[in-house]
């Protein structure tokens, strides 16, 4: 493979660990990162179970979660994109690596602490009408298709915010690149500002789902 492939992803994607398992065993990198903090894995190893179970209350007689709870938990889970990295490190040797922003991570999951797992708000979330799991993420791709080459619409501030992830990301990417083949995993909406800040590397990037 190319010494350096981004792939961007669809987060939630209810079939994405399997695809992202595939396509790594089609790359066969000799290393993989993915754009998740090692605080952001521990919390939801550690406290994702418990927020899980205070779902189980507004489960339905099927078992199934009310659209928006349903999103919730597969927030709580780990990531898909860690999980597929796993299962190929284990099976095939390759070196993995987490290299999002704990402190960034920290910020966010205390606002899912403090604000999102409150019984009112969850109570709020169970009664809104929201289309199921499958068919935001199905939206997304197409969102992710049609932008893929030149990045999501985003407004000034979102774009700086943007910027600075990708600076982050790139510095901690570009060191294992330049040692061996490597696939970054991240959300699409990363792709356009990697390839920019990795042009040295001349990245490949390409979509989980080209289509």
């Amino acid at each position: 493979m190319e010494s350096l492939v981004l792939i961007g992803t669809v987060h939630l994607d209810p079939d994405g660990e399997r695809l992202l398992l595939d396509l790594l065993f089609e790359l066969r990198p000799e290393c993989v990162t993915v754009d998740v903090s090692e605080y952001a894995l521990e919390f939801r190893r550690a406290a994702g179970r418990a927020h899980l179970d205070r779902l189980g209350h507004f489960r339905r007689q099927d078992g199934s979660l009310p659209p928006a709870l349903e999103a919730v938990a597969a927030q709580l889970a780990v990531p898909f994109e860690y999980r597929a990295a796993e299962r190929y490190a284990g099976r095939s040797g390759a070196r993995l690596a987490a290299v999002g922003d704990s402190l960034e991570s920290q910020r966010l999951l205390g606002y899912l602490d403090r604000e999102l797992m409150t019984t009112d708000n969850l109570v709020a979330l169970a009664a809104r009408d929201e289309p199921p799991l499958a068919e935001l993420v199905a939206r997304e791709w197409k969102r992710a298709q049609r932008h893929k080459l030149d990045g999501p619409p985003l407004t000034d501030n979102q774009e700086h915010r943007l910027g600075r992830q990708n600076t982050r990301t790139a510095r901690r990417v570009r060191d294992r690149a330049r040692v061996e083949p490597t696939a970054h995993v991240c959300g699409w909406e990363h792709l356009r500002g990697l390839v920019d800040e990795l042009a040295d590397l001349a990245p490949a990037a390409r979509l989980l789902r080209d289509g």
